[in-house]
């Protein structure tokens, strides 16, 4: 009896230590990760106004883009993207900082971003952004496709070309 209670108890040790562990239980994924549309987000423009999700144009691939304006590889990869903006005339990107407005108020300005009008930029006071996809490092990006669905994350910076070849 003991030694069968022994083996039932080694063959279930045994059979616990299988399981795959790389596999993360529900709860502990960024939001993101369960949830694969557009998250809910507000932002303050340069020029003072709101912008939200519900002011998305539909049926257009959505590009978020997480950046810190004093960050230098989001400068590189702000200065590359327009730079391609031809590439990317159907797409409609959301740049989102969670530093202070007068920030991003002037990133913006030193980037000209208002020449671009499918970008929208705005700073994210609640940090609804940063939360959803738990960002740890900037720029993190998330493309959706024209259905508001996740196609792809770039967290440490944009494959330019592959995001091309997928807007197209």
């Amino acid at each position: 009896m003991i030694l069968f209670l022994l083996s039932t108890i080694l063959i279930s040790i045994c059979a616990n230590a299988q399981t795959n562990k790389n596999t993360a239980p529900a709860d502990t994924l960024a939001p993101y990760q369960r949830d694969h549309s557009i998250p809910s987000f507000k932002i303050q423009m340069p020029d003072g106004k709101w912008f939200s999700k519900t002011n998305l144009q539909p049926n257009r691939p959505t590009l978020i883009l997480y950046f810190s304006p004093d960050c230098g590889h989001c400068q590189l990869e702000t200065e590359e993207l327009l730079s391609k903006m031809k590439e990317f005339n159907n797409l409609q990107i959301v740049m989102i900082t969670s530093r202070p407005f007068e920030d991003m108020k002037s990133f913006a300005e030193r980037y000209m971003i208002k020449r671009f009008p499918s970008i929208k930029i705005g700073a994210d006071p609640a940090r609804l952004v940063t939360t959803f996809y738990d960002v740890k490092f900037t720029p993190f990006s998330a493309l959706y496709d024209k259905k508001g669905k996740l196609v792809k994350v770039y967290e440490k910076g944009i494959d330019m070309e592959e995001m091309a070849s997928i807007v197209k």
